[in-house]
């Protein structure tokens, strides 16, 4: 076993600076064994935004009662879900994966991008890839009223989303650095139809900024034990800016502030292990 783990660690050599103690986490984090999962939302009655992640690998001991998967079974990768909400209108705007999976002496990757519920790339993977889009992801519209004058708002979420992937497949190792990702940000436009007004809106509201590069390499399961090294970092900004609409009414102006978050920030570190994990 030594000479495959010495061949893992050069694999993912360049990522050992991930593997640092573990910074403070988004409440709903969670990890179990060697995978996490974490989740959050925040939301008013008119913008929100929503993350789920997973990452990590999981092994038979996970599956006992699985009688098609083998004692040499894996799944190991990274995956996010989120949503985004405007003017009360909420909608997925990422469902995204790269996992390569072990089964029965056979290793598979497989990727899958999704958007809207639209799959926008969905294959096998065995190369190094970048996978990226720039989209509008939705719009909707809402009308306030300032100084009695009636102002027509429409909003659109949008921005980019995608996964980079680098895999291996070697003799009794498997690796994978992923990435899935999706940045949106809200922009809200203003419109009057009233004679002697003008009317416009400032500020900007990042949605979702969700990065999850996972980097982790291990050998195929013998006797129930594997040897790797897993970092599994992630960062997210969340739902964070001002929007304000301002009027100009013949002689007289005034504005309102339509959405305000101090938003969530984080860089954190889920999980990260070197060695060999026995079950």
């Amino acid at each position: 076993m030594k000479p495959k783990i010495l061949k893992t660690f050069a694999l993912l050599a360049p990522f050992a600076a991930l593997l640092a103690a573990p910074a403070p986490a988004a409440a709903g984090t969670s990890c179990v064994d060697l995978r996490c999962s974490s989740s959050a939302s925040w939301s008013d009655s008119s913008f929100g935004a929503s993350y789920q992640l997973w990452a990590g690998m999981m092994t038979k001991k996970d599956f006992p009662t699985t009688t098609s998967y083998g004692a040499d079974y894996l799944r190991l990768g990274a995956d996010i879900y989120g949503t985004a909400k405007a003017f009360g209108v909420s909608k997925s705007i990422v469902d995204s994966y790269a996992m390569i999976y072990n089964n029965n002496g056979s290793a598979t990757g497989k990727i899958q991008v999704a958007t809207l519920g639209i799959v926008l790339y969905s294959a096998s993977m065995s190369n190094k890839l970048e996978l990226g889009w720039t989209r509008s992801f939705f719009k909707a519209d809402d009308g306030i009223s300032i100084l009695g004058v009636s102002i027509d708002l429409d909003a659109e979420v949008g921005g980019e989303l995608g996964v980079n992937v680098y895999p291996q497949f070697l003799d009794g190792v498997v690796s994978l650095q992923a990435d899935p990702y999706v940045s949106a940000y809200a922009d809200v436009d203003a419109h009057v139809g009233a004679s002697c007004a003008s009317v416009g809106v400032s500020g900007s509201l990042t949605a979702l900024d969700l990065h999850v590069p996972a980097s982790i390499g291990t050998t195929i399961p013998e006797d129930n034990s594997v040897h790797l090294m897993m970092a599994l970092p992630y960062e997210l900004h969340s739902l964070d800016g001002k929007l304000k609409v301002k009027l100009k009414y013949c002689l007289d102006e005034d504005s309102k502030t339509i959405v305000n978050f101090d938003g969530f920030s984080t860089s954190a570190t889920l999980l990260s292990k070197w060695g060999s994990f026995s079950w």
